[in-house]
């Protein structure tokens, strides 16, 4: 079924990827977060210039996004540099598309429109996006949790992948 195809971000149409980002923002309140990675078109290209598998997501059969994740690869100094909250995320992706590292993999973002969670996805775009990037085998995994939802995911991505996954406190 074509639904169950992962698509790269860039290859989204025009009106598709505008629905990813109202959704996304909707939902991340980035805009009015210094901290947080923007959401918007030039987020995309340095992610996309790091590599093309930064952003993936899931389509339903009529090619509308469900789900979404991003994942950022970087150096471990950058890792670190975050985890002890001596730079933001919105610093992270400007130090990361500068860099273009793969020593660390941080796990950034994952949606799942309502009517569609509990099914897996959410895991399922993570474990693909992480397979993508290279290094990914060697690299220290590490994540920001907003919810219990990811708290929940982190804990199943621990269990699946057998790596410890370090988190960024508060």
């Amino acid at each position: 079924m074509a639904g169950d195809a992962y698509k790269i971000y860039k290859t989204m149409n025009q009106d598709t990827f505008e629905k990813v980002l109202k959704i996304s923002e909707e939902y991340f309140s980035s805009n009015t977060d210094p901290n947080q990675m923007p959401i918007n078109k030039d987020s995309e290209q340095k992610l996309l210039s790091i590599h093309t598998d930064t952003i993936i997501y899931k389509l339903d059969e009529k090619e509308e996004p469900i789900a979404w994740a991003v994942v950022v690869p970087t150096s471990t100094e950058t890792m670190t540099s975050f985890l002890e909250k001596k730079i933001t995320e919105r610093e992270l992706l400007d130090i990361a598309a500068k860099e273009k590292k793969f020593d660390a993999l941080y796990l950034c973002a994952v949606f799942v429109l309502p009517e569609h969670r509990r099914k897996g996805y959410a895991k399922e775009l993570l474990l693909n996006a992480i397979e993508k990037i290279p290094n990914s085998d060697k690299a220290t995994l590490y994540a920001w949790i907003y919810s219990d939802e990811g708290k929940k995911l982190v804990e199943a991505l621990t269990k699946e992948t057998g790596r410890k996954i370090l988190i960024k406190k508060g």
